[in-house]
């Protein structure tokens, strides 16, 4: 399975980086023209398209988003509504947590890991403790985007097996 970047999942992590126009150019352009990020067949052939899409969505946050925090509070408040009921809008908030993770760590400088205890991991996606449906939306969401989760010393890890108040690493593949 195959997981396609929006622009939308692009302008959350433009913003979220606070890159700077020049940086935020060269990163539309490797996405684009490298196809480094997979993004959707309507956009992979008309780069000016792509780019005014990206912006537009960019555009709806400014003024509203200030800074990193109001940000936070937005997806947080996002993420705390979900219900097990609600499939596929709980996936497609998994699968945007780990695109914007898998973003950082290809185009941050110096950035080749993502710390997070298992117990704040499943608190953002509103759960106390690990359900079956869960563990199985992460691990797909891990595995389409290419990335890898350990504990300390490159120790491989399943998130379903390994303590709740564990930190785990992910990693691009």
């Amino acid at each position: 399975m195959k997981l396609y970047y929006t622009p939308y999942d692009i302008a959350v992590f433009l913003i979220a980086t606070n890159f700077t126009r020049s940086d935020e150019r060269a990163v539309l352009k490797d996405i684009w023209k490298n196809n480094s990020i997979p993004i959707p067949d309507i956009y992979q052939h008309d780069e000016i398209t792509f780019r005014k899409k990206v912006n537009f969505e960019i555009a709806k946050f400014d003024g509203v988003l200030g800074d990193i925090d109001e940000l936070n509070i937005l997806l947080k408040d996002t993420e705390h509504s979900l219900s097990v009921e609600n499939t596929i809008d709980e996936r497609s908030i998994i699968e945007s947590y780990f695109k914007i993770i898998k973003l950082e760590l290809t185009y941050i400088y110096n950035k080749d890991c993502r710390k997070i205890k298992l117990r704040r991991l499943l608190k953002a996606f509103g759960y106390k403790r690990r359900s079956p449906q869960l563990v199985a939306n992460v691990q797909r969401a891990l595995n389409a985007l290419g990335l890898k989760t350990y504990l300390k010393g490159y120790v491989p890890c399943d998130i379903a097996k390994i303590n709740i108040d564990d930190m785990v690493i992910i990693r691009l593949k």
